[in-house]
């Protein structure tokens, strides 16, 4: 027997096969634990896009053609059987072609946002900015990171250097839960921050508004009432609005607009302590803490598992200083000459076209707050509408757009419709191969009851 053929006999030997399934399995199992403790995300990368996953799919794809070469010469019983392993051989390439080339993300659509040319993903990238004065900034450099496979530990620091920037990754965290903290800051280029109190007999709830740079507008939103900070602003007359404006001097004015009303019933100049009585539902407002220059900084609490809230972080260092950097985050970094924005974030693939919302329609469960069905008007490309629900999925240029969710301020208004974005290059793959495992299997049945009668 020529060597070839003995290497093909023992790649097409039933040890191996069994071998190769149990692997597989294993893995399966394993990266069903992580799944269960950790999230799917995980999992996925420590376990199913691992390099022991391609190994051991790589050896059944191998085994599979050496079986298939084993039978030569083919028989016309051999049908079923060459089909069959085709088949999911084929079903393995498309799974490869989705791993590796596939877009599985999301897009928040807003009416106040406008539309989004994006989609985001759960890779992750860090992202560079530079501005000689805080204002207009350009991208200088980007790297695609994956820190759950490739972690960053306190004696392996990774150095981002370009020019006067000096900025030091010590560690990342893969899961935290953060810790606002909010102190004066002596950069021109900061933006200013309050500490409120808004409460009445039933309820009471405290937070900040912090802005990044002098431009930005912040908001919160508690129970009916919208609370705004600096920025562009356009009056929203669906809800009622406390707007904070920060004088050229520095001082802190405030404006009470009622519901409907584009013009204010009440406004002043807020002081620390004051108390500011609104009139809707015996609300006041208490203002707590007003710094003119801010800066947010963080601390964490370490987690051995996500939980809601959480997220991946880094600890970095800049500026002799130490700090937090969360996952869709920034830090801004003041050099002599330069600012620069050190940012984390989801990585961002072009759609190819805009997408924007004109209407999202809630239907609730009779007596409930509880969502029944769901679904968002949009426009894209242009002029195009189409209308997305839970089961009707907008298809356009080989994307699939799914109603995944959408987000709910504490009124029970709707902030924002989330939509599911796949792309699966291995679709077509994936359903040729399951065909045709599924004609071998009805071959297999036609052969044997042909061989019985």
């Amino acid at each position: 027997m020529p060597w070839y053929r003995k290497v093909i006999k023992k790649l097409a030997s039933m040890e191996l096969a069994v071998l190769i399934i149990a692997s597989i399995a294993v893995l399966i199992a394993i990266g069903t634990v992580v799944e269960s403790k950790y999230d799917a995300w995980t999992a996925k990368n420590l376990v199913y896009a691992s390099v022991w996953m391609y190994i051991a799919m790589g050896a059944l794809v191998i085994s599979l053609i050496a079986v298939i070469i084993d039978r030569w010469p083919w028989k016309p019983r051999h049908a079923s059987f060459i089909f069959a392993h085709v088949g999911i051989i084929i079903l393995i390439y498309g799974s490869l072609l989705t791993q590796l080339f596939g877009v599985d993300g999301t897009v928040r659509l807003s009416k106040t946002d406008g539309p989004v040319k994006e989609v985001t993903v759960q890779d992750t990238d860090l992202v560079v900015y530079r501005s000689p004065d805080g204002s207009d900034y350009e991208k200088i450099y980007t790297e695609e990171v994956n820190f759950l496979k490739n972690p960053v530990t306190t004696d392996k620091p990774v150095l981002i250097k370009s020019r006067d920037l000096n900025f030091e990754i010590l560690e990342s965290i893969p899961y935290s839960v953060p810790k606002l903290q909010v102190e004066a800051s002596p950069q021109p280029q900061s933006g200013a921050a309050v500490r409120f109190q808004l409460a009445n007999p039933n309820v009471s709830q405290v937070d900040w508004l912090v802005q990044r740079n002098v431009f930005e507008k912040v908001e919160a939103q508690v129970g009916p009432v919208l609370i705004t900070l600096g920025g562009l602003w356009d009056r929203n007359p669906t809800i009622n609005e406390i707007r904070f404006n920060i004088t050229e001097k520095g001082s802190l004015n405030y404006a009470l607009y009622g519901k409907d009303e584009t013009k204010p019933f009440k406004q002043g100049t807020a002081k620390e302590g004051d108390l500011v009585e609104t009139g809707w539902m015996g609300l006041q407002l208490r203002i707590l803490r007003y710094l003119p220059k801010a800066v947010q900084k963080y601390d964490v609490t370490r987690l051995d598992h996500p939980v809601p809230g959480s997220s991946p972080s880094l600890r970095v260092r800049y500026n002799g200083q130490e700090s937090y950097l969360f996952l869709n985050d920034y830090v801004k970094v003041f050099t002599e000459n330069r600012v620069y924005l050190v940012s984390y974030q989801n990585r961002r693939l072009p759609l190819g076209f805009e997408i924007s919302l004109d209407e999202f329609k809630k239907t609730d469960y009779p007596g409930t707050m509880r969502a029944m069905a769901y679904q968002s008007a949009v426009h894209y490309d242009g002029g195009n509408k189409a209308l997305i629900s839970m089961n009707e999925p907008l298809k356009y240029k080989k994307f699939y757009i799914y109603q995944a969710s959408f987000e709910e301020g504490p009124s029970g208004i709707v902030k924002a419709s989330v939509l599911s974005v796949n792309q699966d290059p291995g679709r077509i793959w994936k359903y040729s191969g399951s065909a045709m495992m599924c004609l071998g299997i009805v071959l297999l049945f036609y052969f044997r009851r042909k061989k019985v009668s």
